[in-house]
């Protein structure tokens, strides 16, 4: 019983440490993301699916957007995670899908993740260049007001996701 509890201890620090220091990462991986000017090329943007952008956004709700790109292999693992995210109504998601293809293309890599969400296709990595994204997949949350911004780089849980929401709230 003693080995166990000492194992099981072992496990929590190591664990604590690494989310802690992955946290610290993706904050300053981050820092410099520039969302202040940008927001209006998101909105004007068009989703891979003929939508204009500025139509799906509640003004209500917090804005999440998350860069991602289909040869990421942090993103293949964290598609799963904004799919069911999307359907989240407390928050608008949108997703730019960075030098990832042409439009069917990116629908296809979705087909076969057997996922479904918001993508504006960012072929030339424009938009990203505009936030000053340099680490994929990079998630920006901005409260309704515009008043409250987190950007996070690397991958998140859905707890840890939603947290975020939380915190840019307004």
């Amino acid at each position: 019983m003693k080995i166990l509890k000492k194992y099981l201890k072992e496990f929590l620090v190591i664990t604590v440490t690494i989310f802690t220091v992955s946290n610290l990462i993706g904050y300053f991986r981050s820092r410099d993301v520039q969302v202040i000017g940008n927001l209006e090329a998101v909105r004007s943007a068009i989703t891979i699916n003929g939508q204009k952008v500025g139509s799906l956004i509640k003004p209500d709700k917090p804005l999440v957007i998350n860069f991602w790109g289909t040869w990421c292999p942090v993103c293949a693992r964290e598609v799963y995670n904004i799919s069911s995210l999307s359907k989240n109504k407390d928050f608008t998601l949108i997703t730019v899908a960075v030098n990832s293809g042409s439009d069917e293309e990116i629908k296809k890599y979705m087909q076969e993740k057997g996922v479904n969400y918001t993508v504006i296709n960012d072929k030339n990595g424009a938009l990203a260049k505009r936030f000053k994204i340099t680490t994929y997949p990079t998630t920006v949350f901005i409260s309704s007001s515009g008043k409250k911004v987190i950007k996070d780089s690397g991958y998140l849980t859905k707890p840890g996701f939603l947290a975020r929401v939380k915190m840019v709230g307004d």
